[in-house]
């Protein structure tokens, strides 16, 4: 009878282990199947610990942090580009501010996520998101083109940050 209760209790609980198991898999499946690069979003989220068990307010807090990342590190990279390769008109300058308002973007996103507040989360990660997409758009203006160190850093940005609105379009956060 003891063993009999011992099994039962056991496989119970190797039951409910595996639900959660597959719910937290699904819920990142759900955010990445519909971000624009699905791959760098599993990537991004599944090498995260904090990613197991979490909510979307939880996933939507390790994308903040990775996207706040990815926007410093597409800085690094324009500072790199030497003068003579910068577009006239001081695009670099003008995309290192845009990246300063993605990061205060970001951190406002932050507290969005805290306050479980879904339309200021959209309006705050389009606005980060517009802000690194427009300094693609200042070095092909008048027929520049973009360097491509430049332009890999920004789209890893640009995707990071999407999975914001991906997880803000998603209810309840």
């Amino acid at each position: 009878m003891a063993v009999s209760v011992f099994l039962l209790v056991t496989v119970t609980i190797a039951y409910f282990m595996m639900i959660c198991k597959s719910s937290e898999a699904d819920l990142i499946s759900k955010v990445c199947t519909t971000a624009r690069n699905p791959s760098l979003c599993n990537q991004v989220l599944r090498s995260d610990p904090r990613s197991k068990g979490s909510d979307l307010a939880g996933l939507g807090a390790i994308i903040v942090e990775k996207g706040k990342d990815a926007v410093k590190a597409a800085t690094n990279v324009i500072k790199s580009i030497p003068p003579v390769g910068r577009a006239k008109g001081g695009v670099t300058d003008t995309c290192i501010e845009l990246f300063t308002d993605a990061v205060d973007y970001l951190n406002d996103c932050k507290q969005n996520l805290r306050s479980r507040d879904r339309d200021a989360l959209r309006r705050n990660a389009s606005g980060a998101l517009v802000g690194v997409e427009t300094c693609d758009d200042g070095f092909t203006e008048d027929g520049g083109v973009e360097p491509p160190e430049a332009a890999r850093a920004d789209r890893r940005a640009e995707d990071i940050i999407q999975v914001l609105l991906v997880i803000a379009s998603l209810s309840p956060l």
